[in-house]
């Protein structure tokens, strides 16, 4: 078991975390609680352990309550948690000698050893998320014959090693996390990655920017969606529009949603990296109320779907 000096060690590090634990992995908020320093990391720990409760928490219902997907998502709303809270004054509250700690949210979904029948492998996944960083850690338990409270130990030593993996910088050394789970089996398997944001994308997040567009003049067209991924009938969509307007029309992506917690930037990095060399541009505006304050005079070329949700009283009034 990762020992207290590797969470005293977390304690004497500038950072506010906020964690979200679904399915396993809850016993990390007590070993964080037992050793002394705590207050100065552990803002608020919440777990969302029933079906109903996790849907409430992301403000949707994921497909799968254990999956990568979901644990980035966690973190992501934990995140926000942690920069409101912060913004309100969470300690210690920033002076004008002491700066503001960093903010991390972090998120846990996991499908253990059960009394019930269950699909699929036991497994792990463990997703932090900062201004400068999105991390996703993913454990398959493949040893056999394991009790829950071992499984249990296993996932909470993954998540105290997350969080000092994250405290120490956005980069990865899977070496030092697979030294870090004493409880790994040499069957398991142990994988992670990150990605680190580019200033324009941390801009969004911290409220300092609207856009990512960095073009001397503003876009005349704009095609919002999400784009996951881009396909035949989008590209078409494309076509026609430029061919009717005669100038050039610009994907949008919001990274914030009206439903759910924001993209996080691996989810921003494929859906940049699925634009294929098309202009995009991310936002932080998911109405077109708010798009059509920063893209002033932008016509927007929209599905009929979309046309559909602008007449929801929902999203509209």
């Amino acid at each position: 078991m990762m020992g207290d000096s590797s969470i005293q060690q977390i304690h004497a590090t500038p950072g506010l975390w906020v964690m979200a634990i679904t399915g396993g992995g809850s016993a990390a908020i007590s070993r964080l609680l037992a050793v002394p320093g705590a207050s100065r990391t552990l803002v608020e720990a919440a777990v969302p352990y029933h079906n109903q409760a996790l849907q409430a928490y992301l403000g949707y219902k994921p497909r799968q309550a254990c999956s990568p997907t979901t644990a980035r998502a966690l973190a992501m709303a934990a995140f926000r948690r942690c920069q409101q809270l912060q913004a309100a004054g969470a300690p210690p509250a920033p002076t004008e000698t002491v700066p503001a700690s960093p903010v991390f949210g972090l998120g846990c979904s996991a499908a253990l050893t059960t009394d019930r029948s269950r699909r699929g492998q036991d497994r792990c996944f463990v997703a932090v998320q900062s201004l400068a960083a999105s991390w996703e850690f993913s454990l398959q338990l493949q040893a056999l014959g394991r009790s829950r409270e071992t499984q249990e130990l296993l996932c909470s030593e993954l998540v105290i090693a997350a969080i000092s993996h994250a405290q120490a910088g956005p980069v990865l050394n899977l070496q030092n996390l697979t030294q870090a789970l004493p409880s790994l089996a040499t069957d398991d398997q142990l994988s992670a990655r990150c990605e680190v944001a580019p200033q324009s994308w941390q801009a969004l997040f911290e409220g300092l920017a609207t856009s990512t567009w960095t073009g001397p003049e503003q876009p005349r067209g704009i095609f919002p969606g999400a784009f996951n991924p881009l396909h035949a009938g989008h590209r078409t969509m494309l076509d026609l529009a430029r061919a009717t307007l005669g100038h050039e029309v610009v994907l949008e992506i919001s990274a914030f949603n009206v439903d759910k917690p924001p993209l996080d930037y691996l989810d921003m990095r494929v859906r940049q990296a699925g634009a294929a060399g098309q202009p995009l541009v991310f936002s932080n505006t998911p109405t077109f109320a708010e798009k059509s304050l920063i893209f002033p005079g932008a016509t927007f070329v929209v599905g009929s779907d979309t046309i559909e949700r602008i007449a929801d009283p929902r999203y509209y009034g």
